[in-house]
């Protein structure tokens, strides 16, 4: 055990229970505990891998997903809802016309 990842998770974990609303645009009520858990898996991976103990941007994405069993939606996909007219492009980005 490591005191870097430690100190690391403390400081991620007192983030989350601090900004609740954060932690919550990110995974659903009663999962919290779920995510923590796999953010310290996944930190732990980084550390005995010997990579940079923070958490990308990439996996911060791949653990949430995890949590709310999501799959990213793929290129493809995208552009078909694009041609169905499910989406619209703004000049400010995408707009739902769900």
């Amino acid at each position: 055990m490591s005191v870097d990842v430690e100190i690391y998770l403390s400081q991620l974990l007192k983030f989350f229970k601090d900004n609740p609303d954060d932690l919550l645009n990110l995974v659903p009520k009663g999962k919290e505990e779920d995510f923590f858990e796999r953010l310290r898996e996944v930190v732990y991976v980084n550390h005995d891998k010997g990579e940079e103990i923070a958490l990308t941007h990439q996996q911060m994405i791949d653990i949430c997903l995890e949590i709310n069993k999501s799959k990213p939606v793929e290129k493809d996909e995208f552009e078909l809802l694009l041609e169905k007219g499910i989406f619209l492009k703004a000049p400010i980005g995408f707009m739902c016309l769900n």
